[in-house]
């Protein structure tokens, strides 16, 4: 029984452990060799949903590389918006004008730099002023938050592990209790008072590993 226990909070740490540096590092740069874009293992990953948002910010900062590509090539800003937008794929949509540009940051959290390059593409509009330059500032300034965002969350492994294992404690505490010679499963779930302290301990427990992770998500964020 103790083994299982061990073994559970284990793995509980290793789910918990954020993706390597070379990850990270491959995720962030364009044209970083395969070897170094290979996922983590499954139970490093983030949900579903984090993996997606992620796949979104950096497809907006594909398509700015992309696009100041296409405008230093002589394309026009339409045209070579047309082109990055094909050439990133589903995540970002058909993009074509500046409305294509505010619609999809209007539509998707996610997407909302593409305001940014829409503002940039009005004022070198109305300026005359260059837009390759600027859409490639905008793509490093980009890379740096996502930069940003991936040490956020690093930061934020130890927290959110340190919630996972405080959680499992009272199980080692169950297997101790057995351990001794006592019969904690007989009084938790049998006596009046087993089944009053087993609700409440479960859940407090409960009610500290959300808050604990709600904080560190909203540190995150």
């Amino acid at each position: 029984m103790t083994f299982l226990v061990v073994c559970a909070l284990g793995a509980a740490l290793l789910w918990s452990s954020p993706p390597g540096g070379r990850h990270r590092l491959a995720l962030l740069l364009p044209g970083t060799p395969s070897v170094l874009r290979r996922r983590p293992p499954a139970w490093r990953l983030p949900s579903f949903t984090d993996r997606t948002s992620a796949e979104r910010r950096r497809a907006v900062i594909s398509l700015c590389r992309v696009m100041a590509a296409e405008l230093r090539a002589g394309q026009p800003p339409e045209p070579a918006l047309a082109t990055a937008s094909v050439e990133v794929g589903p995540l970002v949509g058909g993009l074509s004008d500046v409305a294509s540009l505010r619609r999809a940051a209007e539509r998707e959290e996610d997407l909302r730099a593409l305001a940014y390059l829409a503002a940039c593409w009005e004022v070198a509009s109305e300026t005359g002023a260059g837009l390759a330059d600027v859409v490639d500032e905008l793509a490093a300034g980009l890379t740096e938050r996502e930069g940003l965002r991936a040490e956020a969350v690093a930061r934020a492994a130890g927290p959110r592990t340190t919630a996972l294992v405080l959680s499992g404690l009272p199980l080692v505490g169950l297997v101790m209790s057995a351990g001794l010679g006592g019969s904690p499963l007989t009084f938790l779930f049998t006596t009046a008072w087993g089944l009053l302290c087993l609700s409440v301990g479960v859940a407090l427990d409960l009610i500290g590993a959300w808050w604990t992770l709600r904080m560190v998500r909203g540190a995150v964020r």
